[in-house]
């Protein structure tokens, strides 16, 4: 069984891989989520019912369309 630390490095190279992919196909693509919070806010989020909670990963937008991607 893996650890965190490797699951996690599988989804970040996941998650960049998508975002790759959707900009070459004209999308502007931005990262989002709690991985882009400071650590003392990623613990106080873990501790709540806030749908802040459940951000998502990625926002992209092509034109008119928006998209959230966790």
């Amino acid at each position: 069984m893996t650890n965190f630390q490797q699951r996690k490095a599988i989804g970040d190279a996941h998650e960049r891989y998508v975002a790759e992919q959707l900009t070459e196909r004209g999308w502007e693509v931005d990262f989002w989520g709690q991985g882009q919070l400071s650590r003392a806010f990623q613990c106080a989020i873990r501790k709540t019912d806030s749908s802040i909670r459940w951000f998502p990963d990625l926002i992209a937008a092509e034109a008119k369309d928006l998209v959230l991607i966790d």
